[in-house]
């Protein structure tokens, strides 16, 4: 089975620093879980006793952007037998990489980072959070879907990362 392969093309925190984040995954049933690239994920603040390592869950569509992130581990394979990207996955109980999500910033998946490997085919469709913090090509809420590319073995999908900030309040003299 072939993991999702992701590209961090033009995400702020490639050299803005406070925009990377470290967290384990968890799944439903609050126990460390393997967590492939690509997927958002829900900061739900820091593990116990820990000062930079997160704890995280799979993002819904209903996730402020704010709390999430995604993952984008570094792909070390321990396994002399793999040799592609696509048989990658971030194991149970180790930290991961996560890019905060921010306005503008574009990074590509594969279609396996995508709702059923079913990934966008018209340029400029809404993405949403779909299922297991997968992209949701039908979907809505996140960003817009932008450019595709294919390079060496993989056929990428670019992704614009849609308003994350809010309006600011009125402050003084506002």
């Amino acid at each position: 089975m072939p993991y999702t392969v992701i590209r961090t093309d033009l995400m702020s925190a490639t050299k803005q620093p406070a925009d990377l984040v470290s967290f384990r995954f968890y799944d439903g049933e609050d126990q460390p879980a393997a967590v492939e690239n690509g997927t958002i994920v829900k900061l739900v603040g820091f593990e116990d006793g820990e000062r930079e390592v997160y704890k995280a869950v799979a993002a819904t569509s209903t996730d402020d952007l704010n709390d999430c992130a995604i993952a984008a581990g570094v792909e070390v394979m321990y396994d002399e037998r793999k040799r592609n990207l696509d048989e990658f996955i971030n194991e149970a109980n180790t930290i991961v990489r996560g890019y905060i999500p921010r306005s503008r910033n574009l990074f590509s998946v594969t279609k396996e980072g995508f709702v059923s490997g079913t990934a966008p085919t018209t340029i400029g469709n809404a993405v949403g959070i779909g299922t297991d913090g997968k992209l949701d090509a039908a979907g809505s809420g996140f960003g817009t879907y932008v450019h595709t590319e294919r390079a060496g073995r993989y056929t990428y999908y670019t992704i614009e990362i849609g308003k994350t900030e809010t309006s600011a309040a009125a402050g003084v003299g506002g």
